[in-house]
Order: structure tokens, then sequence, then C-alpha cells
């Protein structure tokens, strides 16, 4: 496992080069899983049922699911192996601390499922979002360690071009029933949501995608073909953000360029990489404004926002509206990990009490560091927050000299980790996420 990273160039041997396809192969599919959900909606739409659409993404993403835990077990057979012959060697292996943390994190959540009782839930997850607690572990031990162990550069910016090319193709399909008729093949879908649930889970979804294409236009170097993809996707997704009208997701999207911006002018000091920076902010810029013009949304947002940061400045009783509900969902979820510090409720546990609390509107707390908290008790939630800092800070020292794909995928996760402030995790958009962190790792994990 400790090879060069430099790509196939480095004497890896065929059995290192063939396993590396498997994850590329299994990554792959995940990151065109909405166009395939797409086309098997198109093909044979879902079913109505007494108790609402009888859903088949769940299934989509199982398959996939599967595939991603053999290859992760297999792999992670082979790395225990090494580290077995490394001590027998009388070598100490190095540890390396984001896996560590995040692989500490499942063995901890594991433990507090046990403490709370394996539920149905638990098993399978809720018809909505089909999380079990096998998928929390994988996206701890399998999407993020498979995102990770991806060494060849080429393999890694094929992945990334997947990804945006399958987005771009969705988000033609959105903006065409948008502006002319509602595609049937995304009826059941709430808002501007494309393939998914729900508009604030496309959100997350786009976050990431405007990200990782504005970053790679900015570091793609002479790949011109490239840079057109990054810069086609960057301005078909922010168009559909604001017509999405999450702002959540909008904010983090201008926090991460603001980030990313800052990045490349003081990390990474290179004249035609901060020139495209600059481009990138001014057509955001460009865009956010121009949309404004054609549908308010923006002014009617910022506004909302400072109504609802005095109101809890003021503890007015209008605070528990705040962030459409989300204060209140915050207090009474800080509210139940009092009552369970340590190993929290479980996963969903808290579902009926939430909705108890918020009329039936709401059974999670719109806040992952909170969910991650109460499902799992304040340790886990200290492990991930751990985990994170591991992965983004650890980046900085290498910043300067580093690869455009792991920049992309840097910069696309402090989008989403700001988004995460006020989302949650699905079953469907935060393998994605996991992926993208676990790239950013390359260099350090394959470090002499």
């Amino acid at each position: 496992m400790k090879v060069d990273s430099a790509d196939n160039k480095t004497g890896r041997t065929g059995k290192e080069q063939y396993l590396e396809i498997l994850v590329f192969f299994v990554l792959c599919l995940f990151m065109i899983s909405p166009l395939v959900q797409t086309v098997r909606e198109f093909i044979a739409p879902h079913k109505e049922t007494p108790f609402g659409p009888l859903r088949t993404y769940p299934n989509t993403i199982g398959i996939i699911n599967v595939l991603a835990a053999i290859v992760a077990i297999l792999l992670w057979g082979l790395l225990l192996l090494h580290v077995k012959r490394e001590w027998q060697q009388g070598r100490k292996p190095k540890v390396f601390l984001p896996l560590a943390v995040f692989g500490a994190l499942a063995l901890w959540i594991y433990i507090s499922q046990t403490v709370n009782g394996f539920t149905e839930i638990a098993y399978v997850g809720d018809n909505y979002r089909s999380e079990s607690l096998f998928t929390f572990i994988l996206y701890l031990i399998g999407y993020f360690f498979l995102g990770v162990v991806l060494q060849s550069d080429r393999l890694r910016k094929a992945l990334c071009i997947v990804f945006l090319g399958t987005n771009l193709i969705i988000g033609i399909l959105v903006l065409i029933g948008y502006f002319t008729s509602p595609l049937e093949v995304f009826s059941d879908s709430e808002g501007v949501a494309a393939i998914f649930h729900q508009f604030n889970h496309y959100g997350y979804y786009l976050v990431l995608a405007i990200l990782v294409s504005a970053a790679l236009f900015i570091a793609a170097g002479e790949q011109v073909w490239l840079r057109v993809l990054c810069a086609v996707v960057f301005v078909t997704d922010n168009v559909i953000l604001i017509l999405n009208n999450t702002f959540g997701c909008s904010l983090a999207v201008i926090a991460a360029l603001v980030f990313g911006t800052a990045v490349v002018i003081i990390g990474r000091r290179n004249r035609g990489e901060i020139i495209r920076a600059l481009i990138v902010c001014g057509a955001f810029v460009v865009i956010t404004v121009s949309m404004h013009l054609f549908n308010h949304s923006a002014a009617k947002d910022v506004t909302k926002l400072v109504d609802d940061i005095g109101n809890i400045a003021a503890d007015d009783e209008k605070a528990k509206n705040a962030g459409t509900g989300r204060w209140l969902l915050w207090t009474l979820t800080v509210d139940h990990i009092k009552e369970r510090p340590v190993f929290g409720w479980g996963v969903d546990g808290i579902e009926e009490q939430l909705r108890a609390g918020t009329n039936g509107m709401n059974d999670r707390p719109h806040n992952e560091y909170l969910q991650w908290s109460v499902f799992f008790g304040i340790p886990a939630g200290l492990l991930y927050f751990a985990g994170l800092c591991f992965v983004m800070f650890g980046m900085f020292p290498r910043i300067r000299k580093t690869d455009s794909v792991s920049l992309a995928c840097f910069i696309a996760s402090a989008g989403y980790i700001a988004s995460s402030f006020v989302g949650n995790t699905m079953y469907y958009t935060a393998p994605f996420f996991f992926i993208i962190l676990g790239m950013v790792c390359r260099d350090r994990f394959y470090a002499k």
C-alpha cells in the first residue's frame, strides 16, 4: 500500500492497478447514480401506494452500497495485512489520523446503537431516508476510505469529470423542465429537485458540483476542454441553485468561493490561477444579480436572514421560526443531547420527539453536527468534527504544490462542511461528500 503517489509509472504491481480500477468502477457507479435513477424512473415510473410513492432510489443506491462495502472490506483486509508485515519486520506503521478517527467513530456508533437497541430503523433506515447503522458506518470507513486510496491522477480526474458530466446532464433536463413543462420523471420531487426527493437535497449535490467545477476551472492548467466543461457546469448549476432556492446552500457556495479564492491568492501564488479565481467570483456575482432580476429571491432571503438573526439575539418569540424553523429544531435537539450525552438516541432515535415539537413538520435536526451528536452521543460528534479538522487542516502545508483534483476536492469539501450546519445526511447525497473528502487526502495517505 505504501507506494509513490504520482501515477501508474511508479512501479505498482498489476494487482494494485487492478484493485484501483475496481475502486474507480465502484465510485463511478455512485457518481452516475442520479442519472441511472433518472433513466430508471423514465423506463419504469414509481408506483403510488396508499402510503405515498413506492421509491426505487433506495434500491439503486443499495446495490452500489453493497459493492462499495465488498471492495472496502477487501482493501481494509489488505491494509491490515500490510500493517502486520510492518510490525513483523520491526517497523512501526504510520498512522493516518483521519482514517483512524473515522474508524474510531464507526466503532463508537456501533457501540452507541448496541446500547440503544437495534430497532428496525437501525437495521434498514426509515422509508424516506433509508439510512441505517450500516449506512453511517459505510460513509466513514467505506466511501471515505475508497476516496482516499484512489491514487492515479488519471483516474481521479476521470472521476471528477464523470461527476460533473452526470451533473450537467441532470441540470440540462431540470432547466428544460423548468422553462418549458415539468418532466414526468421529476414529478415526484418537491420543488426544483431533479431526481432527488426534496429541493434541499439537490442543493447539497449542487454545492459540491459548483465548487468542484470552480476549482478545476481555476487549476486545470492547459486543458482548455476541461476548463470549458467546468465553466458550463458552474454557470448551469448556479442558475439552478437560485431557482432551487436553498439559501443555506447558496451561502455555503459564497463562503467556499471566498475561502477558495483566499487559498489561491495566499497559498498557491500562481498568477494564472489568481486571475481565473477572480473570474469565477465575478461570474458568480453576475449570475446571482441576473437571476435576482428574474425571480427576486436573493433579496428576500437576505432580508429574512437579517430578521432571523435579530429575533434570535433579542430572544424574541419569533426566533423559533428562524431559518425556516431550524432554530427551534436545534434547541430541541440540544435538549435531547443533554438527556443522553454519551451514547445518544441511536439512528433517528428522536424522530417522534422532533415531530411532536414541530407539529409534524420535521424529524431531524437539520444540522449534521447536532445529528451525529444526538444519534450517537457527544463523543461521536467530537470524533466527526475532529476527523474533518484532520482532513482539512492537514491540507494547508501542501496547498501550494497539490494537484488540481485535490484542490478541487478541498474547496468542495469546505462548501459541504459549511452547508452541513443547516442540512441533513441523505443516503444518496452524503456519499458524494465522503468520496470527495477522501480524495483530499491522497498525498498524505501515500506519503513515504
